[in-house]
């Protein structure tokens, strides 16, 4: 739903979430937001579950603001559900992403969860060998930033002994194994990337002709919905695991 074309409903949206979300403070200024809205569907019609906000242009590239599961639907994976469906987007669009900086406390846990789950998954998938983090964020979605910080908490990423250049990804195959049974057990639900039908938003910038043309043909040039971002992320507040040139060296990683 976009915020500019429907200005009333997505207000409501931004107030509903007002009365569950103490950080929730901007409810008014809505036509720079998308709005992706999650609705159960019964023999009754549809009935609103929750919802999620995206920037149309962001400078930071989030692909989040704004998310907010009603009370009486937490605890059933619709939250993971949304987040997931943020970075289906951002695959779409071939950019990474990440949401909207600081997280709360809660926000931070939840994504803790989904980024763990998501890299776990092509880690297995990847079994012994070599492995980019560029790799990584191409296959999920996710920013480079967000990846790393992960893999530190998680104690995976290594430096060699002896001084040696580079990093180590050391997996624990049995335990990353058993993570994602659980994981899978405690939220079954997930999106089939086949059945999304969907393109990037976009944007109308003013186009300068000359002559009659620029009265009949002013605003008609269209640009991606990419251009504009920064190709990259936010940093999160996370150390990074080393120097500059430390850093570079985690483009190539041994499993």
């Amino acid at each position: 739903v976009d915020g500019r074309k429907n200005k009333v409903y997505c207000q409501n949206l931004c107030l509903i979430g007002k009365m569950f979300l103490d950080t929730k403070t901007l409810y008014y200024d809505v036509e720079p937001f998308l709005f992706y809205i999650l609705c159960e569907y019964d023999t009754k019609g549809y009935h609103f579950a929750g919802y999620y906000s995206k920037e149309k242009r962001s400078a930071q590239g989030y692909n989040l603001s704004c998310i907010m599961i009603l009370p009486s639907k937490q605890r059933e994976g619709y939250g993971k559900l949304l987040i997931e469906f943020s970075y289906l987007l951002s695959k779409k669009e071939g950019v990474p992403g990440s949401p909207e900086k600081p997280l709360s406390d809660f926000g931070l846990l939840s994504y803790r969860s989904y980024w763990r789950r998501s890299i776990y998954e092509i880690l297995l998938d990847q079994g012994v060998g070599r492995i980019s983090i560029e790799d990584i964020s191409a296959r999920t979605g996710m920013t480079v930033d967000d990846i790393i910080s992960t893999l530190q908490t998680d104690g995976m990423l290594q430096r060699p002994p002896y001084g040696l250049g580079g990093y180590r990804l050391v997996v624990d195959v049995e335990k990353t194994s058993e993570y994602l049974r659980k994981a899978n057990e405690k939220n079954p639900r997930r999106i089939d990337p086949s059945k999304l039908m969907w393109t990037p938003f976009l944007m109308k910038r003013p186009v300068a002709l000359d002559g009659d043309q620029a009265a009949d043909n002013a605003g008609v040039e269209i640009g991606n919905a990419s251009n504009g971002l920064v190709n990259g992320s936010a940093r999160d507040g996370c150390e990074a695991p080393g120097p500059e040139d430390d850093a570079a060296m985690l483009s190539d990683l041994s499993v």
